[in-house]
């Protein structure tokens, strides 16, 4: 009986928080590089030449004049700091587009089959007399099961996973794999 096992909303939204928190990240390490730090070592300057200058008392007037906060800079910000964070932000803006892109890639995927074959994930129609082998060491914890298949030479495999897929239809889509690769060991 043909089963059709969509992406669940949980797993989507999972993975989209995952790929926006990145890029917030981003853009926190971006806005220290850019802005932060450099207004930070700003006000750490100022503060430094009023202390040279014997005027450390001045710092509250300042500071108001400026419109920083009175508090006194606690650190003196170098170049290599400033690369830091920028390499940083890159690094998470790079990990952070390739989470989105596999979110948009994957959050549409449909597990299914038909009366011939299961289609995988990715799409590939794999006759039912295709299927070599069927993994489920891991199903009875994790929900994972692993299907290998030789199609024209070429093997493959693909996961079944009921997190990622509805639970129940990707049951019935390991079952029918079950009966048909049981039935055909017996021709």
């Amino acid at each position: 009986m043909p089963a059709e096992a969509h992406v669940t909303p949980i797993w989507k939204k999972q993975k989209l928080f995952v790929a926006l928190f990145l890029l917030a990240i981003a853009c926190w390490f971006f806005w220290d590089g850019f802005v932060g730090y450099p207004h930070s070592n700003e006000r750490w300057l100022t503060h430094e030449q009023l202390v040279k200058d014997g005027h450390e008392t001045d710092w509250p007037q300042v500071a108001k004049e400026h419109d920083w906060t009175a508090e006194v800079p606690h650190k003196l910000y170098r170049p290599m700091d400033l690369r830091t964070q920028w390499i940083c932000g890159l690094f998470a803006t790079l990990l952070g587009l390739v989470s989105l892109a596999y979110w948009f890639t994957h959050k549409g995927r449909v597990l299914r089959t038909d009366d011939e074959a299961v289609y995988s994930p990715a799409g590939t129609r794999i006759p039912f007399g295709a299927v070599t082998g069927l993994g489920k060491k891991k199903w009875e914890e994790k929900g994972l099961a692993t299907v290998l298949y030789k199609i024209e030479g070429r093997k493959g495999r693909f996961i079944l996973d009921d997190y990622k897929f509805d639970r129940e239809a990707t049951h019935k889509v390991l079952a029918e794999i079950e009966e048909k690769l049981v039935a055909g060991t017996k021709k």
